[in-house]
């Protein structure tokens, strides 16, 4: 028997035992139930509860049918995804979904799948099986992002660590503290001054003549760097930098490619020389290397010119030093490649060269004026352009396709957060002025490499490093050249600049994990005919056959908020009065509308409550200012306890449970890490209260008595776009499932309709006569319901705006809607009473 047979039967032995464990795994899982309805679904294509029931025998064999009818573990993701997108939106399924994949991918790390003739069995070898060598399961970090922030007046630093995966997974998370900021600042400005020193008349831009550096100035200047460097080995022995290598040595492969981004707020903690602070850890994953981020993060979806070639532009003020023509050629011979090389062009033709070609990449050498009204950029010895007309221009060039800008004008901090609003995918900063030739020589290093394959990040990294070999005459060249780069936006590659896209390997890199957004990408991409009917063949929901199922009474309080479990067993609503005796959280039976728990705790009016997505935590937020935990079925009140300094309005969790947002009267949206009370950020644009917020992924998007709607992105914690329209107070807001989508409700009676990406107005629906209170979106994504002080809920249709439905049996106003998971139930809140509507099976 050949070794592949033999390899073969001991693979298919060993799969049976491998898949009696998976079995027993997740039998002992909570999500039992679920799990066996998608897997039954998975195989026959029908969504029945029956399938709860499967013995243990059945369920193996239905297992095992998945695993024989997919060969791969990206075809299985695939199918789980449809099913849980076609079928049902509700978040448990995608945990369920994502849980089943990862139970069953040793079935795929450790068993064959052969092609075609004797090719290498799966990612394996023959040889590596027989070793008993498989395919690690563990799940790698790809970004590291470090939040760097001031603390006690300056007296440490704060360090908030966070650790993704490749599908922006958290992996890890720590925050530590550096000791003595003070000092290290002080430090750096004193070898930023002696640096500057080295050509204090700007003799590198004004004259024409060589530059000729003192030896004096060199030596003061390299001992400044010496001092730093010593400074910095005090944080290298802290227990906060220990903490950080121990954390990511479990999560981060020193063989993989990692990006390292420091972010912070204040721009004096972004100019510290931090590819020098972090040199222990680029020692120790040679693959990273380090970008700062002044640039909000969103997704680049600008439109742009279809090029087959990386176009480049180089502009020079001077061309002092530099070989003209060798340049060129260089520039010429680069794969993909069309370039243009400019020195000193007057202003016409400056605009010119950056408005009216699409360009890929640019480089751009020259100096701010530090003396000249409003700091001005010189295009030559003796013209120069405004920050305000530059950023005009670049602005320009974005829109027509470019993809990356590097600068060396001196001041490249302070430039690249001038150009922070302008969202260029990618910006590479001299923090200093370099001399032109020194500069040129590093675009040079820095196109070779990242021409020849290797990331952006990786690019710089061993550009920069190459200009260790100068540094006795440049003193800390390699320090200099700094990324300033999106976090959301796609790693840069040579070929995707140049539109070339290689053809895949059954998406053999595909990650583990996966979010919501990213398996819907991945279902509307696949071209899987696995049988399922599209999204709009599902049933319509009949509301105009909405049947009162409960009346909720007995009470005096008004129910300012609802929720409903995604099991559908439990309602739970959030009262307050006048008296404050009732203000309450109340758990309420929906199979026969009984009050199971009162549960007392909060002094005010309960603005806000929502479930977990395991479905066992009820969250609650008051006018008390307090945010609250309690077990659901138990009413438990938990430890747990924020306290937002200001009455709380409104509350939000991500879907994977990491953030918790708070919007109240102070105007301020606080983001917190919710496992231990750690405030995030504090997010100040609103003008008034913050009245309502909803939360998507990275996204927040608020809504205040200002008028506005404003969006936010969570791990920034930065205004993205404001939203203008309403003509009174923003009362309820929602994002629609798959993210693409915000509703905002307003007392000037009007719903809108809004695009998340662009935040342009899609549709405005009317016909409520009075204030709206409240807005609620089926998890579906197909319908809203709206409540109104016109004491009337209507029910429209979100694609055409259509009105479907009015109940109108409320005898006061509407302060609360709320859809069950399967969107056929609708729960409405007044005062004194909830009513509990459902459609009818068929």
């Amino acid at each position: 028997m050949s070794i592949l047979a033999s390899t073969k039967e001991w693979s298919l032995n060993r799969e049976s035992g491998m898949l009696d464990a998976i079995v027993h795994n997740l039998e002992q899982s909570n999500h039992i139930a679920r799990i066996k309805k998608l897997v039954f679904c998975a195989c026959t294509n029908n969504w029945s509860n029956e399938a709860q029931q499967l013995s243990t025998a059945k369920f193996k064999s239905y297992l095992q049918e998945l695993r024989d009818r997919h060969t791969s573990i990206v075809e299985l993701k695939y199918l789980l995804y449809r099913i849980v997108i076609r079928l049902n939106h509700s978040t448990n399924y995608y945990t369920v979904a994502n849980f089943l994949a990862q139970e069953m991918e040793p079935l795929y790390a450790h068993s064959p799948t052969v092609a075609t003739g004797d090719r290498a069995i799966g990612e394996e070898s023959a040889s590596s099986i027989l070793a008993g060598k498989g395919s690690s399961s563990v799940a790698w970090g790809k970004e590291v992002i470090f939040m760097v922030e001031e603390a006690q007046s300056g007296a440490i630093l704060q360090v908030d660590m966070t650790v993704l995966g490749a599908n922006r997974q958290l992996l890890a998370q720590t925050v530590v503290n550096f000791p003595d900021i003070a000092p290290m600042l002080s430090q750096y400005q004193e070898w930023q001054s002696r640096y500057r020193r080295l050509d204090p008349q700007n003799h590198r831009l004004m004259s024409n003549k060589a530059v000729s550096l003192v030896p004096e100035r060199i030596n003061d200047c390299l001992d400044a760097g010496a001092m730093l460097q010593a400074n910095l080995h005090q944080w290298y022995s802290s227990p906060g930098f220990q903490t950080i290598r121990e954390r990511l040595a479990a999560v981060v492969d020193p063989e993989r490619e990692i990006g390292i981004i420091v972010k912070s707020r204040s721009k004096i903690l972004l100019k510290l020389p931090w590819n020098s602070i972090w040199q222990p850890l680029l020692d120790r994953y040679p693959l990273a290397e380090v970008s700062l981020s002044p640039i909000p993060s969103i997704a680049d979806d600008s439109a742009t010119e279809e090029k087959l070639q990386v176009s480049v532009l180089s502009i020079l003020t001077s061309a002092q030093g530099i070989k003209l023509d060798r340049s060129k050629e260089y520039l010429d011979a680069l794969p993909y490649t069309e370039s243009k090389f400019v020195v000193a062009p007057n202003h016409p033709d400056f605009v010119d060269l950056v408005t009216q070609k699409s360009w890929s990449v640019m480089f751009f050498s020259s100096y701010i004026s530090g003396y000249l009204p409003n700091n001005r950029i010189y295009i030559n010895h003796h013209d120069t352009i405004g920050i305000t007309e530059f950023k005009y221009r670049i602005r320009t060039a974005v829109q027509r396709g470019l993809k990356l800008l590097i600068l060396n004008c001196g001041e490249g901090l302070e430039l690249a957060n001038e150009l922070a609003d302008l969202q260029i995918p990618n910006l590479i900063v001299m923090r200093e002025a370099v001399q032109d030739q020194v500069a040129q020589e590093f675009v040079k290093l820095f196109l070779k490499a990242f021409s020849g394959g290797k990331s952006i990040q990786l690019a710089v990294r061993d550009a920069r490093e190459r200009l260790q070999a100068i540094e006795k005459v440049v003193p800390a060249a390699s320090c200099l050249p700094t990324i300033c780069q999106q976090i959301a936006a796609p790693a840069s590659s040579w070929n995707r600049l140049a539109h070339i896209t290689l053809k895949p390997t059954e998406l053999s890199g595909m990650s583990q994990n996966w979010t919501e957004a990213e398996a819907t990408g991945m279902v509307v991409m696949a071209d899987l005919e696995m049988g399922f009917p599209d999204v709009n063949a599902l049933e319509q929901i009949s509301y105009d056959r909405l049947a009162l199922v409960h009346q909720l009474t007995g009470y005096y309080s008004e129910v300012y908020t609802l929720a409903l479990s995604t099991d559908g067993q439990w309602l739970v609503s959030g009262h307050g009065d006048i008296t404050h005796v009732d203000d309450a959280v109340k758990v309420w039976r929906l199979s026969d509308g009984k009050l199971i728990h009162n549960l007392l705790g909060h002094s005010h009016w309960i603005y806000s409550v929502l479930l977990t997505t395991d479905g066992e935590t009820i969250i609650s937020s008051s006018l008390d200012g307090t945010i609250q935990w309690w077990q659901l079925t138990t009413g438990t009140k938990l430890p747990q306890l924020l306290d937002h300094k200001s009455a709380v309005n409104a509350i939000s969790l991500t879907s994977d449970g990491q953030r918790l947002v708070t919007g109240g009267n102070d105007a301020f949206i606080k983001i917190w890490q919710p496992q231990n009370g750690l405030l995030i950020h504090q997010c100040q644009g609103h003008l008034q209260n913050v009245a309502c917020l909803a939360t998507h992924q990275q996204l927040i998007a608020s809504g205040s008595s200002d008028y506005t709607v404003r969006l936010w992105h969570i791990q920034e914690g930065r205004l993205l776009k404001t939203l203008l329209g309403h003509s009174g107070r923003v009362s309820s807001i929602v994002i629609t499932p798959d993210g693409t989508k915000i509703i905002s409700a307003s007392h000037d009676c009007t719903i809108k309709i809004w695009e998340a990406a662009t935040g342009n107005l899609i549709n405005t629906l009317m016909g409520h006569s009075k204030s709206i209170a409240c807005v609620a979106i089926s998890p579906d994504g197909r319908t809203i319901a709206s409540g109104s002080d016109d004491r009337t809920v209507n029910i429209w249709n979100l694609s055409d705006g259509k009105l479907l439905h009015t109940i109108s049996s409320h005898d006061r106003a509407i302060l609360s809607v709320a859809f069950s998971a399967d969107s056929r139930t609708v729960a409405t809140g007044s005062y004194g009473e909830i009513q509990v509507w459902r459609v009818p099976a068929e």
